[in-house]
C-alpha cells in the first residue's frame, strides 16, 4: 500500500484525510485497533497536499520559550484531572460564545473528538482518557468555523500538530492546549477490558473515568457506573491501568514520539505536578495539582484572563519534567511488545496482566505499607 509517512511514525492525525479534495483517503482500523489512513489510488490525483498536511513531514525544531508553572483552580470541579485548569480555560471561551473541542466517550464507550457550545456539555470532555481517540472530520469542521467563531482545541501534542498542520495558517480566534502524553493505547485493548468488566458484574456500563479521585488524587481509581451500581478500583491494582503503564498495547509512533517539549505546536500544555511535594510542598492539593506551560502570546492571554480563579506559581521546567519524562523523552518499546499484541487478541485482560505485568515481592510489601 502506498504510505503518506512511513507507518512506524505515523499519529492518525487524520489531516491526510481531511486535507484530501478528492475524499481519497480513509481512515481504517489496523488488526490491533489503530487508525491509519488508507489511499485509493483510483482516486487519487496525485496532488501531494496530503504530504504537504502531515505534521510528520512538516515537523519543526524550535527553541523552548516557554513560561511555567505550578497551580490549581480555586473551586476544583468535579471529575477533573489535576488541578481543574481546562474547565477554567473552556468556561472562558464558552463565554464568549466560542468553541470548545475535545475527547469523550459516547454510550459504546468509543473515545471521539466533538465539538460543544454550550456549559452544560462540557462534563463529558473532562478528565483524563488513556486510549487514543478518533478525530473524524473534526479538522474540517473547526476550518469551517474558525474564521468566525473563538476555538479552544484539547488533545494529544500529535493532534493538536496535526490540525496545525493541516490548516497551515495562523488563526486568531484558535487556541490549543495539548496534553502532558504518556502515549496511546488501542482502543482494542479498552474494548476488551469493558466488554469483560460488564460480563462480570452482569451490567451495562453507562459512564467510565480513567481517574477518579475520590480515593484522593495521587492514589486515583478508576471507576465505572454501571445501571445498578458503581465499581471503583484503585489505579495500582487495575488490570487495564497496569497493562497501559507496562507501555505494550501503545501506538508504534509512541516509541518514537516526535512531538516532544521543542516540537510544540500548543499554545498551553496541561498535564499533573506530580513532585508537588518535593518542590513546592505549600502548593499540594488532595484534589489535584497542575502543570501548566504557556508557550505563546494567545496562551498568556487566555491564562491571565483565568488567572483570578486560580493559584499559581511559578516553576522551572527541568520541575515538570522530573516527573513527568514524557514530555522530553519517548517511553521505551518493550521486548515483549510484539509477543503481547499477538496474545491480546486471544487471552482475556486478567491473564494478559497475570503474564506481561508482574509484582515483585519487594512492590508488594511497598504497596502494603503504603495501604
Amino acid at each position: 500500500m502506498k504510505e503518506i509517512v512511513n507507518s512506524k511514525l505515523c499519529t492518525g492525525c487524520t489531516a491526510c484525510q481531511n486535507i484530501c479534495p478528492k475524499n481519497a483517503i480513509e481512515m481504517v482500523e489496523n488488526e490491533i485497533g489503530f487508525l491509519y489512513p488508507k489511499i485509493q489510488k483510483e482516486k487519487c490525483i496525485s496532488c501531494g497536499l496530503c504530504k504537504k498536511a502531515c505534521p510528520i513531514l512538516s515537523k519543526k525544531e524550535k527553541e523552548f520559550q516557554g513560561k511555567c508553572f505550578v497551580g490549581y483552580a480555586n473551586e476544583i470541579e468535579k471529575n477533573t484531572s489535576s488541578g481543574g485548569i481546562f474547565p477554567l480555560l473552556a468556561n472562558s471561551v464558552l463565554k464568549e460564545n466560542g468553541i470548545v473541542v475535545g475527547a469523550m466517550l459516547d454510550e459504546q464507550m468509543k473515545l471521539k473528538h466533538v465539538a460543544i457550545e454550550k456549559r452544560e456539555e462540557l462534563e463529558p470532555l473532562k478528565g483524563s482518557k488513556y486510549l487514543q481517540s478518533n478525530l473524524g472530520s473534526i479538522f474540517s469542521y473547526i476550518k469551517k468555523e474558525v474564521p468566525h467563531k473563538k476555538i479552544l482545541f484539547v488533545g494529544t501534542p500529535c493532534q493538536v500538530s496535526g490540525l496545525k498542520s493541516f490548516l497551515n495558517k495562523e488563526y486568531e480566534n484558535l487556541i490549543c492546549v495539548d496534553l502532558i502524553c504518556h502515549g496511546v493505547v488501542t482502543p482494542f485493548l479498552f474494548k476488551k477490558y469493558i466488554q469483560e468488566l460488564e460480563v462480570s458484574k452482569k451490567d451495562k456500563i453507562v459512564s467510565f473515568s480513567f481517574r477518579d479521585k475520590s480515593t484522593g488524587w495521587d492514589t486515583y481509581s478508576v471507576s465505572a457506573q454501571f445501571t445498578k451500581k458503581k465499581y471503583t478500583e484503585l489505579q495500582k491494582k487495575n488490570k487495564y491501568m497496569k497493562l497501559f503503564l507496562a507501555n505494550l498495547a501503545l501506538r508504534e509512533s509512541c516509541y518514537n514520539c516526535q512531538f516532544k517539549i521543542n516540537s510544540k505546536s500548543a499554545d498551553i500544555t496541561l498535564g499533573d505536578f506530580w513532585q508537588v511535594k518535593e518542590f513546592y510542598p505549600e502548593m499540594y492539593q488532595k484534589e489535584g495539582v497542575s502543570a501548566i506551560v504557556v508557550h505563546t502570546k494567545k496562551g498568556k492571554d487566555l491564562f491571565l484572563k483565568i488567572k483570578d480563579q486560580m493559584n499559581t506559581k511559578k516553576c522551572k521546567l527541568e520541575e515538570i519534567l522530573y516527573g513527568n519524562m514524557c514530555l522530553s523523552k519517548s517511553v521505551t518499546i518493550p521486548l515483549q511488545r510484539e509477543e503481547f499484541l499477538n496474545d491480546m487478541k486471544k487471552m482475556n485482560i486478567k491473564k494478559l496482566a497475570k503474564k506481561y505485568v508482574k509484582t515483585s515481592i519487594v512492590k508488594k510489601v511497598i504497596n502494603k505499607l503504603k495501604g
